[in-house]
């Protein structure tokens, strides 16, 4: 699979996924070194979504190396969750992968994701 390839598999499993109400791309590029792609969401709650992703060729392999995935109330007031792979948390198991959780100080360790998964989560959270 190409970093193209990927980056719009990424982006077809926001357009398909049935918690995605609507959908505005802020930003898709890919070349042969990397990608990226920025989407803003409202789910099916009226909760908002934003997902920032970087992929790049690693040792032969397609990777999403920098990520953010903000979950945020309707009015984007209140902070769900926020995943992150951003190095300030050396501490946390499974470093630098982590979430904040309800509140910008509240982090806790995180497993990487890609979209489909972050969507599924989120799903399963709502009901």
């Amino acid at each position: 699979m190409t970093i193209q390839e990927q980056i719009d598999s990424e982006y077809a499993a926001i357009l398909g996924h049935p918690i995605v109400r609507s959908s505005v791309l802020i930003r898709r590029s890919a070349n042969r070194l990397d990608g990226y792609l920025r989407v803003r969401c409202i789910l099916t709650n009226d909760d908002f979504l934003e997902i920032a992703l970087h992929i790049a060729l690693h040792d032969g392999r397609l990777v999403i190396d920098d990520y953010r995935y903000q979950w945020m109330n309707s009015t984007q007031t209140v902070l769900r969750h926020r995943w992150d792979n951003t190095p300030h948390f050396p501490d946390l198991p499974g470093f630098p992968h982590h979430c904040h959780v309800g509140h910008e100080n509240n982090v806790e360790p995180a497993a990487p994701m890609d979209v489909g998964e972050l969507l599924d989560y989120i799903s399963d959270s709502i009901g």
